[in-house]
């Protein structure tokens, strides 16, 4: 309990700092751009004052459409804070998983245009992946992430990823993490890949995701999202950075849903049969010395690094949004990936 008290005191002490320091040292002037409709502009304070109180480390956009009319148009910030780079209106980033949404509306068109259904087999466009018990999979459940397809045991190169015909392959021999339809899991990178070979097949010119929706939806709408970003407009992607432990510390300090979560999951582990048992008799303690409970402790690490969500992290290993950030490398952006490489704006979005 004193244990639990003092890192609890300390916890409290490293968020003021970091709160003090946030609040009265300003390392980067203050940069904003883009206008709100009157009646909105307490929108524009509070975005602003999520950048003065330290919560927005770099920079953003923020759109708003209200009845089919845009009210808020706003940026802030830098896209690059190393080089002083600002964020400007027409900055543009990383759109991670929001991209699947953009993947489902080309779907969509085609479902609009007679070229598709959502009840369709998914096996009526693509034969060849009905392999492995995958033959019943519908075009609804590989969009509702019910294929179970969330992790490849292959594993995926640069080069495969590059390569739809490669993909198709790996996607028709695999066999599903569990019986399709049964249960929903998040194809956190799958996704994306899936609905590329759909399209490709779907659609009567036989194009790529990027291609097909950068020539029926983008270009058509002067949207400015991108799926596979030319070489050329490069220089205008925002760099992604990650938080501080100072940051991740301050933000669960201050989210009284964080707060509300560790204290149920605290009550929850703290009368659980094993912890009974632990507790009951007290007097009777393992040494934690024991050959035996490092055993223990070994088989739970085996056990938990080769959960679902594991294999879903490592495969593809060098896609990386944790410890580095290899989403900042350009060969990347210029991938057709279309659940997490998609790259625009709030605007575009």
């Amino acid at each position: 309990m004193v244990l639990a008290r003092t890192a609890f005191v300390g916890l409290g002490l490293a968020f003021l700092l970091n709160l003090l320091v946030s609040r009265f040292s300003s390392i980067l002037p203050s940069h904003f751009g883009g206008h709100v409709d009157e009646q909105f502009e307490l929108v524009e304070a509070t975005f602003r004052k999520n950048f003065f109180d330290g919560w927005e480390r770099d920079g953003a956009s923020f759109v708003v459409y209200h009845k089919g009319k845009k009210v808020v148009d706003l940026w802030g910030g830098y896209a690059d804070t190393a080089a002083l780079r600002k964020w400007e209106e027409d900055t543009i980033s990383v759109a991670f998983s929001s991209t699947k949404a953009v993947a489902a509306l080309c779907v969509a068109l085609l479902v609009d245009r007679g070229q598709l259904k959502y009840d369709d087999l998914v096996t009526k466009h693509w034969p060849e992946f009905g392999k492995h018990g995958k033959e019943n999979v519908t075009v609804q459940w590989l969009l509702s992430h019910m294929a179970g397809l969330a992790y490849i045991d292959e594993v995926i190169t640069e080069q495969d990823a590059l390569d739809h015909k490669r993909l198709a392959r790996i996607f028709e021999e695999q066999v599903p993490n569990w019986p399709p339809g049964t249960a929903t899991g998040y194809h956190a990178l799958t996704y994306g890949w899936l609905v590329d070979q759909l399209i490709r097949r779907a659609d009567p010119q036989k194009r790529g995701i990027g291609q097909f929706f950068r020539e029926n939806i983008a270009k058509p709408n002067n949207i400015d999202f991108h799926i596979g970003l030319p070489k050329e407009q490069q220089y205008r992607v925002a760099r992604l950075t990650l938080p501080s432990i100072m940051d991740t510390i301050s933000e669960m300090m201050t989210d009284i849903r964080v707060v509300k979560f560790v204290a149920s999951m605290v009550k929850i582990l703290s009368d659980t049969p094993l912890s009974r048992v632990i507790k009951n008799p007290s007097w009777l303690k393992a040494q934690t010395s024991d050959i035996r409970v490092v055993k223990f402790v070994a088989s739970m690490v085996k056990i938990l690094s080769d959960t679902p969500l594991s294999r879903v992290i490592k495969n593809p290993s060098w896609l990386k949004a944790v410890g580095i950030i290899t989403f900042n490398n350009p060969d990347y952006h210029r991938m057709e990936q279309a659940a997490a490489l998609g790259i625009g704006n709030a605007r575009s979005l």
